[in-house]
């Protein structure tokens, strides 16, 4: 220890100090407080409020996307009953031929499946948008109007968890519809479909009443 009287090195052992006599224990005590209050002064609450901000900022986020609800249609759409892995590779749509069964527009699950994203015509020729069909990493399989109304691209790919347009910089989460950038509400359009036979079916009708909403 230092002496604060004097500044001369005193052994704790010593109870005074042998320069000016002065009481160790109290220097001691007197030192030991300093450094402490010293030490208080420097330290600030700024890093550790920081850091509690980007902790609950991460937790928000983890809850927010586990808790992420489906669009409303999608929610109602079939799943092929298992999750595929999701890659933050590009993966860009296929056209594929869909051909009428009844009142239906049909095709079929495993070209989706195994292309992820594919898009097809009305075979009927009275729509003029082609249709989107795409599966989602926890398995649902998405059908849409395939149109970005926002630039008009028909074409979209896959990436990640999420779906962009070809044209523009927006995109969108594959199941929520959530927006990324841009286009808040221009997403492909959802159309409801149904799984019967290994074949995708939507009603013919909803597709060629369905209009842009922009």
């Amino acid at each position: 220890m230092i002496c604060k009287n004097c500044g001369v090195e005193v052994n704790e052992s010593q109870k005074f100090c042998p320069q000016c006599g002065s009481t160790v224990e109290e220097n001691g005590q007197a030192i030991h407080s300093d450094i402490a209050n010293h030490a208080k002064e420097k330290s600030s609450p700024y890093p550790k409020l920081i850091l509690g901000i980007v902790l609950g900022l991460g937790i928000f986020y983890f809850f927010a996307t586990i808790n992420r609800s489906f669009h409303p249609v999608i929610a109602e759409q079939p799943s092929i009953g298992y999750a595929v892995s999701s890659t933050q590779n590009k993966i860009e749509s296929t056209m594929i031929s869909a051909h009428l069964d009844h009142d239906f527009i049909v095709v079929p699950v495993k070209d989706i499946v195994t292309d992820r994203i594919v898009r097809f015509k009305d075979p009927s020729g009275r729509q003029d948008v082609p249709i989107l069909a795409y599966v989602t990493p926890r398995g649902k399989i998405v059908t849409a109007m395939s149109l970005s109304e926002s630039c008009r691209s028909t074409d979209f790919y896959l990436e990640g968890s999420t779906i962009h347009c070809a044209n523009c910089p927006s995109y969108w989460d594959m199941e929520s519809l959530e927006a990324y950038a841009c286009c808040q509400k221009y997403y492909p359009d959802p159309i409801p479909s149904k799984v019967e036979n290994g074949l995708i079916k939507i009603k013919r009708n909803v597709v060629i009443q369905w209009k842009a909403r922009l």
